[in-house]
């Protein structure tokens, strides 16, 4: 009676075992240059080590215990990278992706901790011998002097914001500015309208056709004196700011039929409302 064949021993068993690299993958499909990047091979086991080739001219070779495997690496210039991974030793296989390195992101000018970011005047427009204040927005601490324009100037230092009130004499237009000084930053100058006192008010509106008809613009004239300030309502819904010297003409569509109430009403030196009713068909 034969023998059966004897079977190899057990190191020669493990010998004839391989693995094999299959695949290989990036954490992005692009990353900023000095942006960290995780490559990762997989396959079958067993596998005690895998060859990368990141292909900016750096190549390793990791001993593992098995895959899947994962590396990481920092690109320092742009372009596109093949990256090659290859099995090593015990393990058989090569597999490669594509990486876009972009060109790393400009860094935000920093924030000037001390800084003017607006100006504000309340009353707008001004009135004769009727305070006007200056609202000086910002951040941080600043000593700045505001210009009024009429030949006055005043020096201020503190926290921001800050409020400076000024009475002007003359009905006219002032250029007000306000300079910082370093190591503050953000120079700010706005023009300035002050009226005679009394010369600015809304006298009444004037519409043209009255009736409307749907989808055709109407005429709105806000009839007055000087310049004014004022919130005009058109009674659909929409409504607007303006500042504009009197008569001021305003065209409105209106796209339903029905009975609408106008109303302007003025705002900081001006004085005056009017309102009227108009129907559309």
């Amino acid at each position: 009676m034969g023998l059966a064949p004897a079977s190899p021993p057990s190191s020669e068993r493990m010998a004839a075992q391989r693995g094999a690299l299959t695949a290989v993958t990036a954490s992005a499909p692009s990353v900023a240059v000095g942006g960290t990047l995780t490559v990762t091979a997989s396959g079958t086991n067993p596998c005690g080590a895998a060859h990368i080739n990141y292909g900016d001219g750096i190549a390793i070779t990791y001993a593992i215990s098995a895959l899947p495997t994962s590396q990481t690496h920092v690109y320092q210039k742009p372009g596109t990278y093949a990256i090659v991974a290859r099995g090593m030793g015990n393990c058989d296989g090569e597999a490669t992706t594509r990486v876009e390195v972009t060109s790393q992101a400009p860094a935000p000018p920093p924030e000037v901790p001390n800084t003017i970011t607006a100006i504000e005047f309340v009353p707008r427009p001004g009135v004769v011998r009727q305070p006007v204040a200056i609202n000086v927005s910002g951040r941080g601490t600043c000593a700045f002097t505001v210009t009024f324009g009429d030949g006055n100037q005043q020096e201020l230092n503190g926290p921001l914001p800050q409020r400076v009130s000024h009475t002007y004499a003359v009905a006219q237009t002032y250029t007000v500015i306000v300079a910082p000084a370093p190591p503050c930053a953000g120079k700010f100058s706005d023009r300035l309208q002050v009226a005679a006192r009394g010369g600015n008010r809304i006298t009444g509106l004037a519409i043209d056709p009255m009736p409307a008809d749907v989808g055709r613009a109407v005429t709105i004239d806000v009839e007055g004196a000087g310049a004014c300030a004022y919130r005009v309502d058109y009674g659909d819904g929409n409504g607007e700011d303006r500042s504009k010297p009197l008569p001021d003409r305003l065209r409105h569509v209106y796209n339903t039929a029905g009975s609408y109430v106008i109303r302007v009403e003025a705002s900081g030196g001006c004085a005056g409302r009017a309102q009227r009713t108009l129907d559309v068909r």
